[in-house]
């Protein structure tokens, strides 16, 4: 309709310039060419108008249809004009906004400076163009986040005489990115501060110690058997004692202290500004006290206990990372005591920490450098002296010293590496099994040691089986000796394998038998051939260990009328003296093993020694 119009006036504007022209031919020429461009001027001012009022309009719309808040304002008179978008984002139904102060007014107060500074640079010439978050109340008194850009309009002289942009509303983005930061520094389950935020606090709390000259604790608090909460009664009931825990460490500690969740069941208290070890010992007290009580939580009540290790700026470290090592050591030594307790570092502990982690390097590379071997302890026949069998006892030979088998067992049980060492003592004792048997007129039986761990990978019963076939070695050859701690899991997968290898001919002995968990009706229940009793029970029978050593006889004449009657037969291990062996000799035990007769040797002595060619 606009364009029709134009065109019109256009027209009849051109219709009066001809009209007069022609009407007044004979005029002079001057006076025509006067009249002519007057009409053209009209024409040209018409045009301009309307492009002009199109223009108005076309802003007009925009600043009413545009998502975001038009504005322009004016920097000399501070006349501002808004659109009505960014009322209706604040909430306001008229416009009151006629000038810079009444805007100013809605700005928080925090961002007004902020605000004004932007709005300065830009009309100095110091920024391309103007942008700047800030926060704005709205018509319901909360504020609101808004962003604002725009672009000065300068005269000649680079003046600013004209500011217009839009206005968009990052409430929610804002909010979204307070949420990101929030969890980026805070565990989402508990809602304390994560480890992220200790690296960065810490520091600041050691620089601020050190300048005030006082110490700092820092508490590495470990919940004890956390994973047997989560297996038992499941994740999210763990997850519930957590936030107790959480809630009751915070509650526990100083106003001044602060805790984190460091990961999993693992909490860090930081103390600053202690007078000495006494009060992180306080605090720690506190805390297990505070953690021990019953948690009575969503109708189920909870009982957990913890262990917390304790490291003291600056005598146990000078910085984040040693204070958290020495402190998780602490946490260590009180769990190998037991747990449900607190324990300060010592430099003691770090020297013990550091010759277990060349153990453990050095044992890694054991079975590639050949330091490993087996050597052989001859099982004898209590009766006649007959040598019927040999345990495989593994051996480790490390910078020019055999290093106890109690020393680096436990070690690659802990980190895993007990599967690689028991498949090679399982390849290495049943191969010279077969060379005995083929090469010897009466072959020992080979006993071989199983860890528990073994059996958490499925397959162990038919990897024995396996090897066994490709030595064409009947099963009977083979004794696995496995120690009681398999009766922990009777349900487990371990019951399962031992029945499947004896069924398929191989013996099986229950190994330190009466020092674990000794139970009869397992006993009952278990596929083993024979009982081994430990050498703590033997030891004193010759009466130079025992003030009353028939006390001790009592025990082992007990497990070895035990044992034959649920037709097993008896190992005595440790059998040092004559003593030992008349001893078990009067009470029937099957068979022995000790220095009385011979320590372990290596395969070659062993064969020299006890064995005859075929």
């Amino acid at each position: 309709m606009l364009l029709l119009l134009t065109s019109a006036s256009l027209a009849l504007s051109l219709a009066g310039v001809l009209a007069f022209v022609s009407r007044n031919s004979d005029l002079p020429p001057y006076t025509l060419l006067t009249g002519a461009g007057l009409g053209l001027a009209l024409l040209i001012c018409i045009c301009e108008i309307l492009r002009l009022r199109r223009i108005t309009r076309a802003h007009a719309l925009a600043m009413e249809g545009t998502n975001d808040g038009m504005w322009e304002w004016d920097p000399l008179s501070k006349e501002l004009r808004v659109g009505r978008r960014l009322l209706s984002i604040l909430g306001y139904a008229d416009n009151f906004l006629v000038d810079t102060h009444r805007w100013l007014k809605l700005v928080h107060p925090d961002d007004r400076a902020g605000y004004n500074e932007a709005v300065s640079s830009h009309l100095k010439g110091e920024t391309p163009h103007f942008y700047h978050e800030y926060r704005v109340r709205a018509a319901d008194g909360a504020y609101r986040w808004l962003a604002a850009r725009g672009v000065a309009q300068r005269d000649g002289r680079g003046v600013g005489r004209l500011m217009a942009g839009s206005i968009t509303d990052i409430t929610e983005r804002r909010a979204d990115e307070a949420r990101i930061r929030y969890l980026a520094h805070h565990d989402a389950l508990t809602g304390l501060p994560n480890r992220t935020q200790l690296m960065d606090q810490v520091p600041r709390l050691i620089a601020r110690a050190t300048g005030r000259g006082t110490m700092l604790g820092v508490l590495f608090v470990d919940l004890d058997r956390f994973k047997t909460i989560n297996d038992a009664m499941g994740h999210s009931v763990g997850d519930i004692l957590l936030k107790g825990v959480a809630r009751r460490i915070a509650e526990a500690l100083r106003p001044l202290d602060q805790v984190y969740r460091q990961g999993g069941d693992e909490f860090i208290a930081v103390l600053p500004e202690i007078a000495g070890a006494g009060d992180a010992g306080h605090v720690a007290e506190r805390i297990l006290e505070a953690i021990t009580r019953p948690m009575r939580e969503a109708g189920l009540e909870l009982h957990t206990t913890a262990t917390i290790g304790i490291a003291l700026f600056p005598g146990d470290g000078g910085d984040t990372e040693t204070l958290l090592r020495n402190a998780d050591t602490a946490m260590y030594a009180a769990k190998a005591r037991g747990g449900a307790s607190c324990h300060f570092f010592s430099e003691q502990m770090n020297e013990r920490l550091q010759r277990r982690v060349s153990l453990e390097a050095a044992l890694r590379n054991a079975i590639a450098t050949g330091e490993l071997e087996l050597h052989y302890q001859p099982q004898v026949n209590v009766s006649d002296g007959r040598v019927v069998g040999a345990e495989a006892l593994l051996r480790w030979h490390h910078d020019g010293r055999f290093i106890p088998p109690d020393h680096f067992i436990p070690v690659a049980e802990e980190t895993g590496m007990i599967h690689a060492i028991g498949n090679w003592v399982l390849d290495t004792a049943i191969a010279q099994a077969a060379r005995w048997h083929a090469e010897c007129a009466s072959p020992p039986r080979i006993a071989i040691n199983l860890s528990p761990r073994q059996f958490w990978h499925s397959g162990l019963a038919r990897g024995i089986l396996q090897r066994l076939n490709a030595h064409q070695l009947p099963p009977d050859s083979i004794e696995l000796e496995v120690t009681e701690s398999v009766l922990i899991q009777p349900e487990g997968p371990a019951i399962g394998e031992l029945r499947t290898l004896r069924q398929h001919g191989l013996h099986l002995a229950l190994d330190d038998f009466g020092t674990g968990y000794s139970s009869l009706s397992y006993l009952r229940n278990l596929p083993v051939n024979r009982l081994k009793i430990d050498k703590s029970f033997i030891f004193p029978l010759a009466g130079s260990h025992s003030e009353n050593p028939e006390d001790a006889a009592a025990i082992v004449r007990a497990i070895i009328a035990m044992a034959h009657s649920l037709s097993l037969s008896v190992v005595a291990e440790g059998v040092e003296t004559a003593g030992h062996l008349h001893a078990l000799q009067r009470m029937g035990c099957n068979l022995y093993q000790g220095y009385l007769l011979s320590p372990a040797l290596p395969a070659g002595q062993f064969a020299e020694t006890f064995l005859r060619p075929a």
